[in-house]
């Protein structure tokens, strides 16, 4: 099984390989738009012992996203809300995700078989290495974080387009993500992501039929 890890990580490696190496430390500022509701997160994004610590904290909670070398492919990813007792916690073990959840001291056990894809749990930062890389689709698996069930989606480059943040036009890459197969018709989500950087500069969805759209825009970045 450890086998089968390292050969993922190998192939992620040589797939999405561009020679560019990021800031040991970055940090993102995100406004997020919800019907007239603003809120603001920040992202911080290290470095590690050869893997990458993406720090989250928003109005509702703490995000930690352990991913691999590569930045592509999450090894864990743990949430704690700030307004509830509530919290969940997943950690891949080769092909299988194990995953426990806490919400007003009742536990939560249960695993989920990967069968093989790559599991990317936070895409805003994961996306970069390929942004970065010249593929036009890729493939993934996320977990619902309310369901806490798997979902296969992939990621499809759309072009370049142009987008205003706060009366600067940028020359963005838009990226379409859809659920798979014929599930595609129910939900999908717009990025669009800085061509030299592969920073996610804007991210617009809703979180299903009849739910109102969420719009995130990058508001500022600093490299230590």
């Amino acid at each position: 099984m450890k086998r089968l890890t390292i050969l993922l990580t190998l192939f992620c490696f040589s797939l999405f390989a561009t020679g560019k190496e990021p800031a040991a430390k970055t940090t993102y500022i995100y406004t997020k738009d919800v019907d007239g509701y603003a809120s603001k997160s920040q992202w911080i994004i290290e470095e590690k012992e050869g893997v990458w610590h993406m720090n989250g904290e928003s109005p509702g909670g703490k995000t930690l996203v352990i991913a691999s070398p590569t930045q592509i492919n999450t090894q864990s990813f743990t949430y704690q809300s700030k307004n509830e007792p509530h919290q969940y916690a997943i950690h891949r073990e080769g092909n299988t995700l194990l995953i426990t959840q806490e919400i007003n001291g009742k536990k939560l056990e249960k695993s989920l078989s990967l069968e093989g894809d790559t599991w990317v749990q936070e895409f805003d930062f994961s996306f970069k290495p390929f942004i970065l890389a010249n593929h036009s689709d890729f493939k993934f698996s996320i977990v619902h974080p309310q369901k806490l069930s798997l979902h296969q989606m992939v990621a499809s480059k759309q072009g370049l387009d142009q987008i205003d943040i706060d009366g600067k036009i940028f020359t963005a890459l838009k990226v379409k993500v859809t659920l798979r197969g014929f599930k595609k018709m129910f939900w999908h989500a717009d990025l669009w992501f800085e061509q030299d950087s592969g920073d996610l500069l804007r991210y617009k969805a809703n979180d299903g039929p009849n739910t109102p759209t969420s719009i995130i825009t990058l508001f500022s970045k600093h490299l230590d």
